[in-house]
């Protein structure tokens, strides 16, 4: 049952709960499990970024807002060793599953919303799990993925919460709370030092194996904070120009007004019977 904030939209063949309470307002899409938008009414100002040519026709993945990648991130190790096999798609299989409403509850500083997938089980992943998507939006947008081992073995996963926050100019930002050394996928996962004043030149992705509460993103006096936990890094992506105008579903100049601060597990999280792992992304 919905709560008094909440009611479902369809754009195309998908549908969307929209959120609008006190503090804020939200859609979030049951493809995936997708956040799409979170705009406080304290400033109105939309956290999240989404492509215009985004796609919503319930078979490819929305570009934008925050995918739920589980139960492995970028490439499944089968797919880097052969390109061509078609079972593994990238960032794993939840992404694209209809996700259903647990509940919907209102609380004294916002609403919470529970999702779950189809199924946790999928091709490349052996472990029995037991995943939800908790959210709370309020004057912040919480978000904590909930990965339970309902077997009797243990298990090893990656995930992210592959957040894509909306700016005026990536020219123009600043990056700040990340340290230590970054792996770049752009020169074949080199290790390199982040750099102390962390500017946008070029396509940038970026692995940095820290584990900062908060990062954020500053550019015209404007700050958008970023907290995470349970995390093993924060993945840092921007495709730039040349990728942009290869990628149907976004246009080719929209490489300006996103890039995506994503908390990770890129390294392995092991989960013994019984136990779970929380991955929390806080934005405010």
């Amino acid at each position: 049952m919905l709560s008094s904030s909440c009611s479902i939209l369809t754009r195309e063949n998908v549908q969307i709960l929209e959120v609008n309470n006190a503090f804020a307002t939200a859609q979030i899409a049951l493809f995936g499990g997708h956040m799409l938008s979170f705009k406080p009414k304290h400033d109105l100002r939309e956290r999240l970024w989404l492509s215009k040519a985004a796609k919503f026709d319930g078979v490819q993945a929305i570009r934008g807002g925050v995918p739920v990648c589980w139960p492995w991130f970028g490439e499944h190790i089968t797919k880097q060793q052969d390109p061509n096999n078609k079972d593994f798609p990238s960032h794993g299989y939840v992404r694209t599953q209809i996700w259903k409403i647990e509940h919907t509850v209102e609380q004294e500083k916002g609403t919470e919303i529970v999702l779950s997938p189809t199924t946790s089980q999928g091709i490349g992943f052996d472990g029995e799990a037991q995943l939800q998507l908790i959210i709370n939006i309020g004057e912040k947008c919480s978000m904590q993925l909930v990965t339970s081992n309902i077997g009797t073995d243990s298990f090893t996963y990656r995930c992210a919460l592959h957040s894509y926050f909306n700016i005026n100019n990536i020219k123009h930002i600043r990056l700040h709370g990340l340290s230590g050394t970054y792996l770049d996928k752009t020169r074949g996962m080199q290790s390199f030092e982040t750099p102390s004043s962390y500017l946008f030149s070029a396509e940038t992705d970026r692995v940095h194996l820290c584990q900062p509460h908060n990062v954020n993103i500053e550019y015209d006096n404007i700050v958008t904070n970023i907290y995470s936990q349970g995390h093993d890094s924060l993945v840092v992506w921007n495709p730039w120009q040349e990728k942009s105008i290869t990628m149907q579903d976004m246009e080719d100049d929209s490489y300006l007004t996103m890039v995506c601060v994503e908390t990770a597990v890129t390294q392995g999280q092991v989960v013994m019977p019984n136990e779970r792992h929380v991955l929390t992304q806080v934005i405010a």
